[in-house]
């Protein structure tokens, strides 16, 4: 009589099988640790405006990463130059002026997490100095905006009125000149612009309460057009925001919504009403997503 404990020769075969592929793939030698945290060769690049340069990060002789740009006619990247001179913890996030000649870049001291706006020549055949564009102590810069229509400035929020909360400021970035464009009154949290006119006019603002998201708008920036208002709010599990104002003499906005929709469409909505005037773009089965106007 066979004994039901027996073990079959198919089960026998299903174990060493098991057995067999645990052996090819666990390995006890540890992958190094610059394999998995260190620097790449190079990597974030980006096209001047003009496209006649091409910026980079990579590290430096002492394996930092910094900002290199060459020319993009020569694609021999041992001739790009080093523009910055960062020797701490590297540096991360950039992007070209409009003017196509400064490269703006954010850093912090020694990981203080207070990253200032810094900008520096990229294509000065010699190092050139890089200028703090928000200077003072525990500052930090955020929303910075740019606009080709006017390459010589830039818009950026700072803290240093009061630290919990960022006002906006038109810096002239080739002289470091600066004014307080845009107050914030102590709930907002991002800032958009008009693209012609390079206004603020959009103010992100979210509830303590139920983490939903309002988006504020105004005409203009005197009198009663500098007044804000809501257009449109969205609750918690919604999906939206103003993409751009529409050149129609300040009458409606492009915007990305989920309300009344189980995905993300583009439409155009009324700026005083917040109504859907016309979907632009939707599809049931997808989100609509990186909007790029020209």
């Amino acid at each position: 009589m066979t004994s039901s404990s027996t073990p079959t020769p198919l089960a026998t075969a299903s174990v060493n099988t098991s057995t067999s592929l645990s052996a090819r793939t666990t390995s006890e030698e540890l992958i190094p640790r610059d394999v998995l945290f260190g620097n790449p060769l190079n990597t974030s690049p980006n096209l001047s405006p003009d496209g006649k340069y091409l910026a980079y990060l990579a590290p430096s002789a002492d394996g930092v990463l910094n900002i290199f740009v060459r020319e993009t006619a020569d694609e021999n990247n041992d001739n790009a130059h080093m523009v910055t001179k960062d020797t701490s913890r590297g540096i991360r996030q950039y992007q070209w002026a409009k003017d196509g000649e400064t490269i703006l870049y954010m850093q912090d001291f020694e990981g203080d997490e207070n990253f200032h706006l810094w900008a520096i020549d990229a294509t000065a055949t010699t190092t050139s100095e890089a200028r703090d564009l928000t200077p003072g102590e525990n500052v930090k810069a955020s929303n910075l905006i740019t606009n080709k229509r006017f390459p010589d400035e830039i818009l950026v929020g700072t803290n240093e009125r009061d630290e919990t909360i960022f006002d906006m400021y038109r810096v002239q970035y080739k002289t470091g000149e600066r004014v307080l464009d845009t107050l914030n009154p102590g709930d907002v949290l991002g800032w958009g612009t008009e693209d012609t006119t390079f206004q603020v006019r959009e103010a992100l603002v979210k509830s303590q309460a139920d983490s939903s998201e309002t988006v504020r708008v105004r005409n203009g920036i005197d009198g009663e057009d500098g007044e804000w208002r809501d257009l449109i709010t969205f609750p918690y599990g919604e999906n939206g925001n103003l993409v751009d104002f529409c050149n129609d003499d300040g009458k409606s906005c492009w915007m990305t919504s989920s309300m009344g929709r189980e995905t993300t469409a583009l439409l155009r909505v009324d700026l005083n009403t917040g109504e859907t005037l016309e979907t632009i773009s939707s599809n049931d089965k997808c989100d609509v997503g990186g909007v790029v106007l020209d």
